[in-house]
């Protein structure tokens, strides 16, 4: 009985050690510069919490659009690829991934704004609780 446990944790060290494939990574600038009075007036700027995390608390002025629903709905909420997008979430990962998949559709005015507080104060927004 002992025998094929030890084989199929063989199995699993063998798979578990093999390398990683090769993967594309984006650089990711320090803290973006704050937008200036008229960019922020156009920018918009995309929660991809879940909604209920944006029902919490939120940036003023922000609209939810949760990472898993991104891809489909993004066109209703910016069907220009050249209006600026500025994207959160609660620790900038999310909005990291979010941002490589807008720039990816052909987004280009697209940046990462961080966690909720670090965006709301580079974006220099109150938040909404």
């Amino acid at each position: 009985m002992l025998e094929p446990i030890l084989q199929r944790v063989r199995r699993w060290l063998q798979a578990a050690t093999q390398p990683l494939p090769s993967i594309e990574t984006a650089v990711v600038p320090g803290d973006p510069p704050s937008p200036s009075p008229q960019q922020r007036d156009t920018l918009l700027v995309i929660d991809v919490r879940s909604e209920r995390e944006f029902q919490a608390t939120a940036v003023q002025g922000a609209i939810n659009l949760p990472l898993s629903k991104l891809a489909h709905r993004i066109r209703e909420v910016a069907a220009d690829e050249a209006t600026p997008i500025a994207l959160y979430c609660a620790s900038g990962a999310r909005s990291g991934i979010a941002c490589m998949m807008l720039k990816q559709m052909g987004y280009a005015d697209v940046r990462n704004a961080g966690g909720l507080y670090a965006a709301a104060a580079s974006l220099q927004l109150d938040l909404r609780r």
